[in-house]
């Protein structure tokens, strides 16, 4: 696609805390209406796409449980003290993502604990039975936080509210936050139990939670592709040899080259330009996180196709000017 590149005139607007991608839209379509003479009736931004409830997705994880008359063997494996942190009334409420860091603490001192010498071997086998027992309940308490975790599934279902058009906060600490997610789940793939365990699951849902992060960049990504499509619909109402019959020149092309530098190359192109880099680096991540789930064809659908929809609505607006600037005597500078 042939890109313009025509010097980023910064809008003082944008300096405002408030003036957020969603605005930038909306403000260069006002003018460009304006500019146009024509107005159109915006539509409804559409529905998402469903997601299954919580309580369709958690699974129950299996009552596995250290039958031991000897206390001996739960003291010497250190095991006592992670029994009665469960059998607490903390333990026994514990959410999701606690769930499975009990889990993985469990197993991880289990394994060390398998390797020493044992003479008893009654005992020796009734715990290997519970190691077994829980290896393979592991991965219900992983995806049990990843489909039913209020902090996550925040993130998942978005939030009306759009990222600023460039630099937007808490992109980095997302991207660290999901990566040690899915580093999380590698570990837990090759039954490193003791890297696992050491991975500080509650660290990293609060960093998703202090920035909302995934849940704008969904909405930005949603509300963009709308409001491409509908500028789409109103541009292509006028056609290119309309505004400039004979080629001629006019205040109105003046008017027209102005909006396209200051408000659609300045801010539009610049805020989809960023939305761009955000779904490359995090939809990845996401998508490793929730390959093997119920989740994964709708976020498939709120991410990377409406982030397709997005660009391909983009590239129809791009060709517009295209058409106008070969067409009128614009003089927008193109570079292939």
């Amino acid at each position: 696609m042939t890109r313009w590149l025509l010097p980023v005139l910064v809008c003082s607007l944008v300096a405002c805390t408030d003036y957020n991608g969603d605005k930038a839209l909306q403000n260069y379509q006002q003018r460009l209406e304006r500019v146009l003479d024509i107005s159109q009736k915006n539509t409804a931004l559409p529905d998402a796409a469903a997601m299954a409830a919580q309580r369709d997705l958690k699974q129950p994880l299996p009552d596995i449980r250290l039958d031991l008359t000897d206390a001996y063997a739960t003291r010497r494996c250190s095991l006592d003290t992670l029994i009665g942190e469960r059998n607490s009334s903390l333990g026994k409420v514990y959410n999701a993502s606690k769930q499975l860091s009990y889990e993985l603490r469990f197993l991880s001192q289990l394994q060390r604990c398998l390797e020493q010498s044992w003479d008893n071997t009654t005992l020796l086998n009734q715990l290997q039975h519970v190691y077994q027992q829980k290896q393979h309940s592991i991965d219900i308490a992983f995806n049990n936080m990843l489909l039913t975790d209020d902090t996550l599934r925040k993130e998942l279902l978005g939030i009306r509210k759009a990222l600023p058009l460039k630099a937007a906060p808490g992109f980095s600490e997302t991207w660290q936050a999901l990566t040690e997610l899915n580093q999380l789940q590698q570990f837990i793939a090759e039954q490193n139990w003791q890297a696992a365990s050491q991975i500080d699951i509650e660290q990293q849902l609060q960093l998703l939670y202090r920035y909302n992060f995934i849940a704008r960049l969904q909405y930005s990504l949603r509300t963009a592709s709308h409001q491409l499509a509908q500028l789409n619909r109103l541009s292509e109402a006028k056609a290119p040899s309309a505004l400039c019959p004979q080629q001629r020149d006019s205040e109105q092309l003046h008017i027209l080259a102005n909006v396209f530098s200051k408000y659609f190359v300045a801010e539009v192109q610049l805020y989809t330009s960023e939305l761009s880099r955000y779904q490359q680096q995090l939809w990845p991540l996401l998508q490793q996180l929730y390959q093997h789930t119920d989740l994964h064809t709708p976020l498939t659908l709120r991410f990377e196709q409406t982030y397709l929809d997005m660009r391909t609505e983009l590239s129809h607006h791009v060709k517009w000017w295209q058409t106008l600037n070969s067409q009128c005597p614009l003089k927008l500078t193109a570079q292939q």
